[in-house]
C-alpha cells in the first residue's frame, strides 16, 4: 500500500502587456486644383487644428495618447492608440497522489499552472485590446467630424482659387448648411 502525499506547485508571473490598434482611410477631396496645391491647401487647414507638418505628412498626438498621421500626397488618415499595462497573476494547484506518482504529478500540476496563467494573460490582453479599440473608435467618429470640417475649408479656398483663374470675383456668398456660391466676372 502506498503512502498519499499532498503535491502543490505554485506559479506566478509579472508580464507588461502592450496592444495596438489602428485604422486608416482615404480623405475624400475633390480634384479641383493640382494634387500638390490641394495638400497645401489642406495642411494649412490641419495645422490651424494642431497638427505639425513634416512633409507630405501632417501628425498630431492627442491627450489621450492617439497618434493622427494624415498623408497629404495620398489623401490618407491613419489613426492608430497603444496601451500597455503591467499584470501580475499568481496560481496555486494541489492534488493527493501516492508516493510514487509525485514527481509526475508535480510536472502535471506545473504545466497545468502555466497554461491557466496563459489563459489569464490572454484574458486581460483582450480585455485591454477591446478597451483600446473602443476608446479609438470613438475617437475616429470625433475626429471625422473635425477632418471633414478642414477639407470643406481647403475645398472652399480650393474653389476661390479655381474662380480667381477663371475672372474676377464679384462676389463669395456660403450659407448655413455649407454651400458656397462664387460670382465671377469673365
Amino acid at each position: 500500500m502506498s503512502r498519499a502525499i499532498q503535491v502543490r506547485v505554485s506559479e506566478s508571473v509579472v508580464r507588461t502587456i502592450h496592444v495596438e490598434d489602428g485604422v486608416a482611410s482615404p480623405l475624400e477631396m475633390l480634384p479641383i486644383l493640382p494634387p500638390d496645391r490641394m495638400a497645401d491647401l489642406l495642411a494649412r487647414e490641419l495645422e490651424d487644428l494642431g497638427f505639425i507638418r513634416d512633409g507630405d505628412t501632417c501628425k498630431r498626438t492627442e491627450k489621450d495618447g492617439v497618434e493622427i498621421t494624415i498623408d497629404l500626397k495620398a489623401a490618407t488618415v491613419a489613426v492608430k492608440l497603444g496601451a500597455g499595462a503591467k499584470v501580475e497573476e499568481s496560481v496555486e494547484l494541489s492534488a493527493r497522489v501516492g508516493v510514487e506518482r509525485q514527481a509526475s504529478t508535480e510536472q502535471a500540476l506545473r504545466d497545468d499552472a502555466i497554461r491557466e496563467l496563459d489563459d489569464r494573460l490572454n484574458e486581460k490582453t483582450e480585455a485591454l485590446r477591446r478597451k483600446v479599440t473602443q476608446q479609438l473608435e470613438k475617437k475616429v467618429a470625433d475626429l471625422k467630424k473635425e477632418l471633414d470640417g478642414a477639407i470643406g475649408r481647403a475645398t472652399i479656398g480650393a474653389l476661390t482659387e479655381k474662380a480667381q483663374q477663371l475672372g474676377r470675383i464679384e462676389e463669395t456668398h456660403q450659407d448655413d448648411a455649407g454651400n458656397v456660391t462664387i460670382r465671377v466676372k469673365l
